[in-house]
């Protein structure tokens, strides 16, 4: 298969993923607009994840590779369905912990707590620091079943899933700006050190946007 048919498709997605995040976030918050713009986001995050299996399949049906794969797809599912709920269900926060929360955050911390234990055994820094989404953002999840749900619990965890997608539609491009930029660093220890500063750079977002839209900087509990 000719490269660009492989890699096209998935750069035309997170191109239009992109956007998408932007437009949403540059409107004004609980405007009809942002909240149809939010839709075509998470809409667009599915052809995104998508394209992303048949450039892995090229690369060679690596068992860690796809395993991998699953797991940064079920970021991506529950930092949507977090920020896209917690706004539909902001007047009932025991219909938003229902059976999906509970099975998202099972997984996120399980995954998560899977993938740690592997890279810290393979000493896979670009692993470890995927693994500690799943970890803190699922051990966060578990944390608000066990706890009353406070006044603006929806929004913090709206912000919550919106700063986790920041860095997962961010992560690809800030990899490629890099290479251009310092062609003479590609590789590993490039890929690594964008990824995890994506995901660094998306927690003090974060905590930015706790500030902004919520008041006050974002507990360590995330809730």
């Amino acid at each position: 298969m000719d490269q660009f048919a492989l890699v096209g498709p998935h750069v035309a997605a997170g191109g239009l993923a992109l956007a998408a995040f932007w437009a949403t976030l540059l409107s004004r918050k609980g405007s009809g607009t942002h909240r149809w713009r939010g839709r075509v986001y998470l809409l667009l995050l599915v052809p995104l994840v998508a394209s992303v299996v048949p450039i892995v399949a090229r690369e060679g049906a690596d068992p860690a590779r796809l395993a991998q794969l699953a797991y940064l797809a079920l970021v991506v599912a529950t930092a949507g369905w977090t920020a896209w709920r917690a706004v539909r269900d902001r007047a009932d926060p025991a219909r938003f912990r229902g059976p999906v929360f509970r099975a998202l955050a099972a997984a996120m911390a399980a995954a998560g707590s899977a993938l740690m234990l592997r890279a810290l055994v393979a000493g896979d820094a670009l692993a470890l620091g995927f693994s500690a989404i799943g970890v803190v953002y699922g051990g966060a999840m578990l944390g608000f079943l066990g706890r009353e749900a406070e006044p603006g619990w929806w929004l913090r965890w709206h912000l919550n899933g919106v700063a986790l997608l920041f860095a997962a539609t961010h992560a690809s491009f800030v990899g490629l700006l890099a290479r251009t930029l310092w062609p003479g660093l590609s590789g590993e220890p490039m890929h690594a050190l964008t990824q995890i500063g994506t995901i660094a750079f998306a927690y003090g977002f974060r905590q930015w946007l706790g500030v902004r839209y919520d008041g006050f900087p974002a507990r360590p509990r995330m809730a």
